[in-house]
């Protein structure tokens, strides 16, 4: 099988990164320079485009309730490179919407129980795992103290 023919038929199902392109590549047992060489053609035609994929990852990940630094990790574990990550997150992630879907998936957690220290555990653990940081994690739970107390 063509390289291109490989390269084009991976790409029939989604989109994906150079990293991912190469790693899929490698793998067929194509050569470094015929990867490279087809990754370039490739960025060329704009069928293979990071900062693209970025934007649109972002906005799925934000619709699913992940922080910023799930985000981060789950497109770094696709290949993209750390410099196009702190673009796109700088360009296309809404931090003042991040403490609103912190709240959310908080509300999920919780779901009228009473906010314990048991819960609260349970709920940090919740918002950690899904990438927010320290700071909004801490804030969600003193949000959801109060109006536990009210």
């Amino acid at each position: 099988m063509d390289i291109r023919d490989a390269a084009a038929k991976y790409l029939a199902s989604r989109m994906r990164t150079c990293g991912e392109m190469e790693e899929y590549l490698a793998k067929k047992g194509f050569s470094d320079d015929e990867i490279r060489e087809v990754i370039e053609e490739f960025r060329d035609f704009r069928y293979l485009d990071d900062e693209e994929y970025c934007r649109q990852y972002i906005n799925y990940a934000c619709d699913k309730g992940k922080g910023p630094l799930r985000i981060r990790q789950e497109l770094a574990d696709r290949g993209v490179d750390r410099e196009t990550i702190g673009f796109a997150l700088e360009d296309y992630y809404d931090r003042d919407a991040e403490l609103e879907r912190a709240l959310r998936q908080a509300e999920k957690t919780v779901s009228g129980k009473t906010v314990d220290e048991k819960m609260r555990g349970r709920l940090g653990r919740r918002l950690v795992s899904l990438g927010y940081s320290t700071d909004v994690v801490y804030k969600v739970i003193g949000i959801c103290m109060r109006e536990d107390d009210e």
